[in-house]
């Protein structure tokens, strides 16, 4: 990890996040940005009291940062939208990483615009660190959600690339079963469970296979099978393991795609309480 960019909107939840980010370009000696974006559909008087306030503002949040001001290589704050100004500052950065606070919740706006981090995950292509919590250490305990894709290869690498598997690594995947539903269309109960095992069987088969190709079958990690759907079997073991980071990867859906369809990632960004590695397809691609 050589460059990263820290965008804060000045909240609390802000706050951890540039903590965070302090900590990694402490710990791995990479360059750090910190940046605000002020909403430029204000008056021009009111944008650059703003501008200036929020200067201010970075600067002693950069001083009161783990490491000091030493650890911020730069502070930036501009006027525009908050994930374009962040994308485009991002790739003039040459940032590996984006790190930002959890957004605040507004259900009915976050469903139709989305949320600045959706946006800058469609937008930029970059990882993106959402910090949720503010433990002061290192991530010891980190867990995967895989599932025989590209989208999880590109997480795997990602992480990995970022150094971010260094610790106690799990993977936790999710396989759908129909022995319900033969049991309700009359299937002896033998078969239904033999048809659940076998469905577990194969998951673990396959997915045992992607381990292989992207490098980490000879990892020691703890294999989490899990039936039922990807984002309760994720829940689930964030309940029972309490990871200190979670990795996903991300399809890019956007628009009318992402309203009616949704993704496992939209419901991990917006209800899991744990540092979240997102990582969205490359920029080209979106």
């Amino acid at each position: 990890m050589r460059k990263l960019l820290c965008a804060t909107d000045l909240s609390a939840r802000a706050d951890r996040a540039v903590r965070r980010a302090a900590r990694l370009a402490q710990h791995y000696g990479a360059e750090l940005l910190l940046l605000h974006v002020v909403d430029d559909d204000q008056p021009t008087h009111f944008v650059e009291a703003r501008l200036a306030e929020a200067r201010a503002h970075l600067e002693s949040d950069a001083a009161r940062a783990p490491g000091g001001r030493a650890v911020v290589a730069a502070i930036e704050v501009a006027a525009g939208h908050a994930f374009q100004v962040i994308a485009r500052y991002a790739h003039e950065w040459n940032a590996e990483l984006i790190v930002m606070g959890a957004h605040r919740r507004r259900v009915l706006l976050d469903v139709f615009i989305g949320t600045t981090l959706e946006r800058v995950l469609r937008a930029d292509g970059l990882p993106v660190l959402v910090v949720n919590s503010d433990f002061a250490g290192h991530y010891q305990r980190v867990l995967l959600a895989l599932e025989p894709s590209e989208a999880s290869a590109r997480a795997v690498r990602a992480a990995d690339g970022l150094q971010l598997l260094g610790g106690e690594v799990g993977i936790v995947h999710a396989y759908e079963t129909y022995a319900g539903v033969l049991e309700t269309a009359g299937a002896v109960p033998e078969v239904a469970t033999a048809y659940a095992e076998s469905a577990e069987s194969d998951a673990r088969t396959r997915l045992q296979e992607f381990l292989r190709e992207v490098g980490l079958a000879a990892r020691p990690i703890d294999l989490l099978i899990e039936r039922g759907s990807p984002f309760e079997a994720i829940q689930g073991v964030i309940g029972q393991r309490s990871p200190q980071l979670l990795v996903i990867g991300t399809r890019g859906l956007s628009g009318l795609a992402r309203v009616f369809l949704g993704s496992v990632a939209d419901r991990v960004l917006r209800e899991i309480d744990c540092d979240i590695l997102a990582v969205p397809p490359p920029r080209a691609l979106q």
